[in-house]
């Protein structure tokens, strides 16, 4: 990771982690041009993103993830607040 950055402290956490977590690779986003095309590139690769129509939406892709991949299953969750509003539309209400 040399010449990625100077940041000791940034640097040893990432080094902490990598032991820990064993990546294959670690990568250091420069938010380049050419990353950004190589990253959707892998995306559209992978069936992640699906290339828009470029005459009408250049450089635009739809997303979509896996629906097994969820943070949150909306029928096993609930808010619980004072009142019903307060959880909002799209959550189950527990008092």
């Amino acid at each position: 990771m040399p010449g990625v950055t100077k940041h000791k402290k940034l640097l040893d956490w990432v080094n902490e982690w990598a032991k820990v977590l064993q990546p294959s690779d670690i990568r250091w986003c420069d938010g380049t041009d050419v990353e950004r095309a190589e990253l959707c590139g892998l995306l559209v690769q992978s069936g992640t993103f699906v290339p828009l129509a470029a005459a009408k939406r250049p450089n635009s892709f739809l997303a979509r993830s896996d629906p097994a991949d969820v943070a949150r299953v909306e029928d096993r969750t609930f808010i619980c607040s004072e009142t019903e509003s307060d959880a909002g539309p799209t959550n189950r209400w527990d008092r």
